[in-house]
């Protein structure tokens, strides 16, 4: 009974840092008391609460607009949380275990980097992985130790972290060394970008919250009544005359393919005042449906399709096919992921835009930040209403602007569209499900 309720307790722990509430500081004896009872049943239930709590909220997806049955929505639910506990928990204490056999004094940091290596493994496998809830993100809301993601990188993070608290009790010279370097090295990073923004240019940009239910969006035809409100929200942010407009993941009910749809021919006039990027479903090459952020400027039309596509909700990976049969809202074509992970350029600005999902990819954003000015992350969090979710997803941006030295546009459907500096603070927020925009001077990384 007393390890059940210390493994309840730990997984509530490791939790709250990833609620929505951004009770971080509970990141420290969560982790203290996982690794000083490095036990099979301890590790494996805390895991298991851990992953629990801090997912629950997928099933407002699978459920509310999924259309899945509860019973049957968290029992597949479950077994993914099984899944994600034997690979990052179960998996890292018993290898540590195999490779340090009796060598006891050596066990807990071995476990440590075990545990951090499989945060990495879990990031691209298997499927192209699942980059969520790494406790090295917890790290952007310490105030001054958040600038260590500039080099440590997120993965890099989670190392310092647990080790530096893994030696708190018999070496503490060692947890005293790691915070100081750790300390001294955010000083740098954090002097070093300042320096490097002291003379940026800024531009003015307008974010357009579009705040369409997701009830809505499902249903084309009642999508496409929503769509002259859109429009006129657009034309409103076009007339202040700024030097970019961008909107949020499938802003309009319309391929942009269609030649036809008057809604389009609208976008097309109002681009020929300001550059605007958009969200947008497409179908090309033959029927294949794109994911897509389309600049439009005058005339001129470039896109990034996006590259990481979400399992399930996205495709169905091999060998899951035969689900679409069984489960009609899984049902339809895969999405089609793209290969070039290209910036977006107009008027000597370069944007990058990795849509939804993919801003947890460390990679994939630092490849498309190294030759861009500035980051868009356009979005729709509609899934998962105002959630523990929606709130790790917005973390990430944080975590990505730090990381990369470079301001970050957080464009959402649903909410909170913001300005995040290079700093990880959010400098203006739209409210959460409020149709309006969001008007900024952003510096431009040079």
């Amino acid at each position: 009974m007393r390890h059940t309720l210390l493994s309840l307790l730990i997984g509530f722990l490791l939790y709250l840092p990833f609620s929505k509430y951004n009770l971080w500081f509970f990141v420290f004896p969560a982790l203290y008391l996982l690794f000083k009872n490095p036990k099979p049943y301890i590790w494996n239930l805390s895991g298991f609460v851990f992953f629990f709590l801090s997912l629950r909220c997928i099933n407002i997806a699978s459920v509310e607009f999924g259309g899945l049955n509860p019973l049957l929505a968290y029992g597949i639910f479950t077994l993914f949380v099984l899944f994600l506990t034997l690979y990052q928990f179960s998996v890292p204490l018993v290898l540590a275990k195999k490779l340090t056999l009796r060598k006891n004094s050596l066990f807990v940091p071995t476990l440590a980097l075990s545990f951090v290596l499989f945060e990495v493994f879990r990031s691209y496998f298997p499927y192209g992985g699942f980059p969520w809830l790494i406790f090295g993100s917890v790290v952007s809301e310490i105030p001054l130790f958040k600038f260590s993601l500039h080099y440590l990188n997120v993965y890099g993070a989670s190392a310092v972290l647990i080790f530096s608290i893994i030696f708190i009790e018999r070496k503490k010279w060692v947890s005293v060394l790691l915070v100081t370097f750790t300390a001294l090295l955010s000083l740098y990073a954090k002097s070093e970008i300042e320096r490097s923004y002291t003379e940026a240019k800024t531009i003015k940009v307008a974010l357009i919250q579009t705040a369409v239910d997701q009830h809505t969006k499902l249903n084309w035809e009642r999508f496409k009544k929503e769509t002259p409100k859109i429009l006129e929200i657009l034309e409103e942010a076009v007339k202040k005359k700024p030097d970019l407009v961008i909107m949020p993941e499938s802003a309009f009910p319309f391929f942009f393919s269609e030649d036809e749809d008057s809604h389009k021919y609208r976008l097309m006039e109002l681009s020929m005042q300001t550059p605007i990027i958009v969200g947008l479903i497409d179908i090309r090459e033959g029927m294949k449906p794109f994911n897509s952020a389309y600049l439009i400027n005058k005339g001129m039309v470039q896109h990034y399709d996006k590259i990481k596509l979400l399992p399930v909700g996205e495709y169905l990976p091999y060998p899951f096919g035969f689900l679409k049969e069984i489960f009609q809202s899984i049902g339809g074509i895969d999405y089609v992921a793209g290969s070039k992970p290209n910036p977006l350029e107009t008027k000597g600005i370069k944007i990058a835009t990795p849509i939804c999902f993919e801003v947890a990819y460390y990679d994939l954003v630092k490849k498309l930040a190294k030759s861009s000015n500035i980051v868009a992350v356009l979005t729709n969090d509609g899934w998962f209403k105002d959630s523990d979710c929606t709130y790790q997803h917005l973390r990430w941006a944080k975590v990505r602007a730090i990381e990369n030295g470079v301001y970050v546009l957080w464009v959402n459907n649903s909410g909170d569209t913001g300005v995040i500096d290079y700093k990880g603070n959010i400098l203006a927020k739209l409210p959460y499900m409020k149709r309006d925009i969001l008007f900024y001077d952003v510096p431009l990384r040079p």
